[in-house]
């Protein structure tokens, strides 16, 4: 390895994704100060910000910070994707995927991750605490038999000590390995915001790659501090049928239907009127959800059809 290569080798990037989020950024990078261990490079991911937010923030942290600014917003999915890459690309095993309503309060925190993340293991994440410090997410799940994807929420200590496998890992703090994220194609940017995270998890777990959560590990999420709730309710319905065609069986694929037609669309809309939405703008997004499916079916030959990330498998793009 040539000096200059020694230089830009990092064992861990810490990726911030940012989009229109100044001081939330601003306010995480100055929580990784409180880290310590294998913290070699801090990035931001600016996703095609008004202004130039990594590029000022890199600049306000004097060169403590490195910024990444896509030419166009491309979703949760598309920043780590990015992210990923560039850890790649400067030599890092690992790449911490954050988003920027997160706070690091727990100084080992990336250490343990690193620790527990095994050549068998995609992605390791901790506790996710809200900020009251209760327990918001212990690790994902999902319910194939109601099709609800939620988060395990300790009532209080979690009883495990030692790192154990979940089903999936909230997106807003995961630890990924660099060669376990090319193996699994990297995350689906189709999904642009929410169930990105779930997707990538399944297809990972389906590749023989366990998914864990540190117990011992944890971060403060500041919940719905990046996304306004029109967002949230469009994604989450357009992308809970998106997850389905792409995870499940024909038969899960039936069954998801039926139960979304006739009791999640009603419900759905019912929740955004009772919450102000208007009852013509609920049944425009409703609906929307639904044709975005097919318009994407219909391009992409068929309802159902194998998942599949948007990296290169093991390649260099």
């Amino acid at each position: 390895m040539s000096d200059a290569s020694r230089e830009d080798h990092a064992e861990l990037v810490i990726a911030i994704l940012n989009w229109n989020g100044y001081e939330l950024t601003r306010a995480c990078i100055e929580s990784v100060a409180r880290l310590s261990g294998p913290v070699n490079r801090i990035l931001i991911v600016d996703n095609a910000s008004r202004e130039p937010e990594a590029e000022r923030l890199a600049a306000e942290f004097h060169g403590q910070v490195e910024a990444l600014t896509l030419p166009r917003n491309m979703g949760v999915g598309g920043g780590y994707n990015a992210a990923i890459r560039w850890a790649r690309d400067h030599g890092a095993k690992h790449v911490l995927l954050l988003n920027n309503d997160t706070l690091l309060n727990d100084p080992l925190m990336a250490q343990r991750l690193v620790d527990a993340c095994e050549p068998d293991v995609f992605a390791v994440g901790p506790l996710i605490m809200d900020p009251r410090g209760k327990v918001w997410s212990s690790g994902g799940t999902y319910d194939w038999a109601t099709y609800l994807s939620g988060h395990e929420q300790a009532a209080g200590i979690v009883s495990h000590t030692d790192p154990y496998t979940v089903a999936w890992l909230d997106g807003s703090c995961m630890l990924v390995s660099v060669e376990a994220a090319y193996a699994v194609a990297g995350f689906d940017e189709t999904f642009f915001l929410y169930y990105e995270e779930t997707d990538v998890c399944f297809r990972a777990r389906r590749q023989g790659f366990r998914c864990l959560v540190e117990p011992r590990a944890s971060i403060v999420h500041l919940v719905g501090g990046t996304a306004k709730p029109s967002q949230v309710d469009y994604y989450m319905l357009r992308n809970s049928m998106l997850f389905v065609r792409r995870n499940g069986t024909r038969r899960q694929n039936l069954g998801f239907m039926r139960r979304m037609f006739w009791w999640r669309m009603p419900l759905f809309m019912a929740r955004r009127i009772k919450h102000g939405g208007g009852i013509r703008a609920s049944v425009s997004m409703t609906v929307g959800a639904v044709l975005w499916n097919v318009r994407d079916a219909i391009r992409k030959h068929g309802w159902t059809y194998k998942a599949g990330g948007s990296l290169t498998p093991g390649g260099r793009e």
